[in-house]
């Protein structure tokens, strides 16, 4: 998987970047053990951010420069709670059933208006990020931002980059 994923989004020439924030460490026991971490807020982001703004002299705050928000990694996750867990009466009037490429497009177009603050996050989109999987555990969530100025791009990209850019080995002995 790459460090920094990105979207265009084509109508304001913006691009949505994404922060895989939910990490996986598998700890191999005589009992198997598997530490899941997650992250559901946007505030340390904010608080990096902003530290990094001071330090270049600008004079402005992180939530004037960036849109930001915490969302499931894979819109598969939110395609099945639809699927699964929601009723014709409570599915969104326009999501679209019936065509999957147009089901990514409406997930992307959804996360920029909730971060944009044009629209607020449906209950059936919070009720899909507080599900858990079959194992119980709760499934992986990204950070997502939009710089409101293309200008600042290039700095999410290296911060993401960096915060991605963790290593490991593993071996077995025996």
């Amino acid at each position: 998987m790459t460090a920094v994923t990105q979207k265009r989004i084509k109508k304001e020439n913006k691009t949505m970047f994404k922060l895989n924030i939910h990490s996986i460490v598998d700890v191999i026991t005589n009992s198997s053990t598997v530490i899941y971490t997650y992250q559901n807020s946007t505030e340390e982001a904010k608080e990096l951010l902003q530290e990094i703004l001071n330090l270049m002299g600008e004079e402005k705050e992180v939530d004037d420069l960036f849109n930001m928000g915490v969302f499931l990694s894979d819109d598969s996750y939110y395609e099945g709670h639809l699927a699964e867990d929601v009723d014709e009466e409570n599915m969104p009037e326009d999501y679209p059933t019936e065509d999957w490429k147009a089901q990514g497009r409406y997930f992307t177009d959804l996360k920029e208006k909730i971060l944009k603050g044009e629209v607020e996050k449906p209950e059936w989109m919070k009720n899909a990020e507080e599900k858990e999987t079959w194992s119980g555990y709760a499934y992986p969530t990204s950070l997502h931002i939009i710089p409101k100025d293309e200008k600042y791009n290039g700095l999410i990209k290296k911060i993401l980059a960096f915060l991605n850019s963790l290593h490991h080995e593993a071996f077995r002995d025996g």
